[in-house]
């Protein structure tokens, strides 16, 4: 207890008591405006696919439908606080500074000779340790329950999701199925279309079922396909691709050493349920095209940056709030409304050029970082002072 009672110490000796009140205040905001915004989806939602609850009860009980409500929007929360989290970064800011005004608060702070710009550290400080709580939330939380955000209402146990055909380039195989089963790591129907020169003629390899295991040590990562038709023997295997096309330990089973795995072939193109280490991981795997590449390396950049982009929208806030040529309030948060659009639009400008392969996305995702900071410097001599 010693080592944090001196760094509680510490911590008031750097940061006042007014300080400690606006960071009070800011969480207060974004705490009660989570709850808020997320109590109203978690109404609208549940209303609205109140049958998709109903069918996945045993009984009739409203105790059983109000639990396996909780349950779903209780992981859905994180996918919640991951969309919404920059906006009420912001917008707590923006709260924080017009009840400053609302109550008088600002003018005694100027009169001490007390310039504006010191009381947007407290903020900064809150908003680093938003992003963090977002940083922590996408890495560690959202890619531990991805196949219970992705199960249907009322069964968290299905975590059935339709199949996406892929074409692994660096195996030359296309890999298709009808269902898949995320936490069990399996396939129905699966269908593995081999092509030349790995055999002799186009084959496509069908089983029941198709079990994907990792790469561990000792053993390559791929499908195992349960009572594929047809068998190993009968298929004419061209001497370099038995290291990727391999018998089973049953006569009937086939294992196909292949990096495509189970999130790639279900909502490949959507990276935010995945951590940033299997993102780059996604980025040099040789079995995706340019163009799927090109997206998640997009979507790499982009997260990178959004932390960035949350501090500098908040720091951005503040000229417009606390204009000195208006005393207006309601002017003010409406100006600051339409410069936060401005920055919105000129984030989704860069995306959509990066997109389009205008620019590259390394420069789609940080120029507006550059154009944005540059903004706030250059707006930060409206402050009311």
């Amino acid at each position: 207890m010693g080592w944090f009672i001196s760094l509680r110490q510490r911590l008031g000796n750097v940061f006042t008591t007014f300080d400690r009140y606006l960071l009070k205040r800011y969480f207060h905001v974004f705490i009660i405006g989570f709850i808020a915004t997320y109590g109203l989806y978690v109404v609208f939602d549940g209303f609205t696919n109140i049958d998709g609850f109903q069918a996945g009860i045993k009984d009739d009980s409203s105790t059983s439908l109000l639990m396996i409500m909780l349950e779903y929007y209780t992981f859905q929360s994180s996918i919640f606080f991951d969309m919404v989290s920059p906006i009420l970064t912001v917008l707590s800011g923006v709260v924080v500074f017009s009840l400053m005004v609302r109550h008088g608060e600002l003018n005694p702070v100027l009169s001490a000779g007390i310039p504006t710009y010191r009381l947007a550290i407290p903020l900064a400080l809150a908003t680093i340790v938003v992003n963090c709580f977002i940083v922590a939330n996408q890495e560690l939380v959202i890619p531990a329950i991805a196949d219970k955000v992705q199960a249907e209402r009322g069964d968290l146990g299905n975590s059935s999701q339709f199949v996406e055909p892929v074409y692994d380039f660096s195996t030359r195989i296309m890999i298709n199925g009808q269902e898949l089963y995320l936490t069990e790591r399996k396939m129905l129907n699966a269908e593995f279309v081999l092509s030349k020169p790995t055999v002799h003629d186009f084959v496509t390899v069908k089983c029941t079922e198709a079990f994907y295991q990792p790469e561990s040590p000792d053993n390559p990562g791929g499908w195992l396909l349960k009572a594929a038709s047809p068998n190993y023997e009968d298929l004419e295997i061209a001497e370099f691709a038995k290291e990727m096309i391999l018998p089973g330990s049953n006569p009937d089973d086939i294992f196909i050493v292949t990096d495509v795995g189970c999130d790639q072939l279900c909502n490949r193109n959507t990276s935010s349920l995945i951590s940033t280490t299997d993102l780059i991981a996604r980025i040099n795997n040789p079995s995706f095209s340019d163009l799927s590449i090109r997206k998640q390396t997009l979507d790499l950049h982009s997260r990178l940056t959004r932390p960035f982009m949350n501090l500098i929208a908040v720091m951005m806030s503040i000229p417009f709030v606390l204009r000195k040529e208006s005393r207006s309030q309601i002017l003010n948060i409406a100006v600051c409304a339409c410069v936060m659009g401005s920055l919105f639009a000129i984030s989704q400008c860069f995306f959509y050029l990066g997109t389009a392969r205008m620019i590259s996305p390394d420069q789609a995702a940080w120029f507006p970082v550059i154009t944005c900071g540059a903004m706030a410097a250059w707006f930060s001599n409206r402050v009311w002072t």
